[in-house]
């Protein structure tokens, strides 16, 4: 908490579906401390989380993939909550994002909606506190698709945004927290800066490239150790 608190010292932290209570306590934890905060997915329980934001009077960035947002669910959460096998869909990131859709409506064809509409995202990017970023038209993974096919997906993703938004998103977050230099320099060409997603103490100094991951359901103890660098990476022990 020490090395978060320094001079010039910013911490990125990155949410995607935790509750309000969730991201009060972190909030709260790290009161004092520079944050840099985003939301993945613009998932449902953020209507309750911008609350949050109020109470605490912080700003964040939404980042939303508009093709998603029409169907009401990221495709791999969809997959998951239908009790799809792993080892079945994990190859579908290598897939074109029709191809990928057809295959998920026919293994989790009645997934309940979580993610906010086209029209709750257009109420939450007039907030004061809140602005909206790019995560692509379909939530692809873009280090598995050609990069002409990934760019196409971005393109489609900021005009559908700005018309939402009635501004042009200056924010781009790769799903899965995944890109690469290539993609950088045209997301950068684009207007726009690229956001990574990794665990780990950050500095200032790369805003825009590294966020640290808070998970959902996990206990506070664990969320503040994994942001702060003093606890495991997931899937692993003392």
């Amino acid at each position: 908490m020490a090395r978060c608190r320094a001079p010039g010292v910013r911490l990125p932290v990155v949410f995607h579906d935790s509750s309000a209570d969730e991201v009060r306590g972190i909030l709260a934890a790290l009161r004092g401390v520079d944050l840099d905060l985003t939301f993945d997915d613009g998932w449902l329980e953020f209507e309750g989380v911008l609350k949050v934001l109020e109470e605490f009077d912080l700003r964040a960035t939404v980042f939303i993939a508009p093709g998603e947002t029409e169907r009401g669910v990221v495709w791999t959460n969809s997959l998951m909550e239908a009790n799809v096998p792993d080892a079945e869909w994990h190859p579908w990131y290598a897939l074109p994002a029709a191809e990928r859709y057809a295959l998920c409506d026919k293994r989790a064809p009645c997934v309940r909606r979580r993610l906010l509409t086209a029209e709750a995202v257009r109420a939450i990017a007039r907030h004061p506190l809140v602005r909206i970023g790019n995560h692509t038209w379909s939530h692809l993974s873009c280090t598995h698709r050609p990069v002409d096919e990934v760019l196409d997906e971005v393109d489609r993703a900021q005009k559908t945004l700005a018309e939402w938004c009635g501004y042009v998103p200056t924010d781009f977050a790769y799903p899965f927290g995944r890109g690469t230099p290539e993609l950088d320099a045209e997301i950068r060409r684009r207007g726009m800066t690229p956001h990574y997603t990794r665990q780990g103490f950050v500095t200032e100094a790369t805003i825009g490239a590294a966020r640290n991951m808070v998970y959902p359901g996990m206990t506070l103890a664990e969320n503040l150790g994994r942001v702060l660098q003093a606890w495991p990476k997931v899937g692993e022990t003392r």
